[in-house]
């Protein structure tokens, strides 16, 4: 059975770096996005991502990934518009704090 799964890459304090979701064709942990070095965040970091916690420093990043109640990505996509939303905002404001 299909299921979303939204894979995040955290900090020890659980500060979560990046975020993406997918969609798995038996519900089960995809390994290829969530591998490192080899998965999805390997190449985001490829991208520009930063390989390092920008609220405590941290160089200890681990993928947790865990599924939606969601069977497809576009019953999800309110729902991850929402979360993305969410986070812009967050990164506004820590952003702006910074001066």
């Amino acid at each position: 059975m299909s299921k979303v799964r939204i894979v995040q890459l955290l900090c020890p304090q659980r500060h979560c770096i990046v975020a993406t979701a997918y969609q798995s064709p038996d519900g089960e942990v995809v390994p290829e996005i969530t591998d490192v070095p080899q998965g999805k965040f390997a190449h985001m970091v490829e991208l520009g991502v930063n390989p390092w916690c920008g609220i405590c420093s941290s160089r200890d990043l681990q993928p947790e990934d865990r599924p939606t109640p969601y069977a497809t990505l576009a019953e999800a996509a309110p729902f991850l518009r929402h979360l993305a939303d969410a986070q812009a905002a967050t990164r506004a404001f820590f952003r702006a704090s910074k001066g």
